[in-house]
């Protein structure tokens, strides 16, 4: 497959992203030594849709986008993912979640290891929207502007 041969897409992040994070409700939850992924993951099942980003994605498949979903979620919340983007009526032609064995991966790894996965299915990321400050910096190093929607400094 050559570089033409690539599908070109939008990527958006999930937490933070298209869904709302409380960080004075959940934070507690991620941020210290201890993380409690299970108990994070669940309470961001309900959490509220960012409008303007679910917007901007809408508009970008309305207008022939391909449009891909990457998150740090792990693969084993894909059911909770896929759920919560179709209670919010978001559209998507693909879904990246962190592998099984990447657990103790950064973000940053997780999202390069994402792309690298992108491209061997034939999509080429032209632009990404993210909050992370550490992940939108690894997009950027990999060369695909990526839009930072929030503060991210976590």
């Amino acid at each position: 497959m050559t570089a033409t041969d690539l599908i070109p897409c939008v990527v958006f992040d999930v937490d933070g992203t298209l869904a709302e994070f409380d960080e004075e409700k959940l934070g507690h939850l991620v941020h210290g030594v201890e993380k409690h992924w299970d108990e994070f993951h669940l309470a961001m099942a309900n959490a509220p849709l960012i409008i303007p980003v679910a917007k901007l994605l809408r508009r970008l498949k309305e207008s022939g986008e391909t449009i891909i979903i990457c998150s740090g979620r792990p693969k084993g919340w894909a059911e909770h993912t896929i759920t919560w983007l179709r209670k919010y009526d978001l559209p998507f032609d693909g879904i990246y979640l962190r592998p099984a064995d990447q657990d103790e991966a950064s973000d940053p790894e997780v999202k390069r290891h994402a792309l690298a996965e992108m491209r061997a299915d034939g999509l080429k990321p032209w632009i990404v929207i993210d909050d992370r400050s550490s992940v939108v910096e690894a997009w950027r190093a990999e060369g695909i502007v990526c839009l930072q929607c929030a503060s991210g400094d976590f």
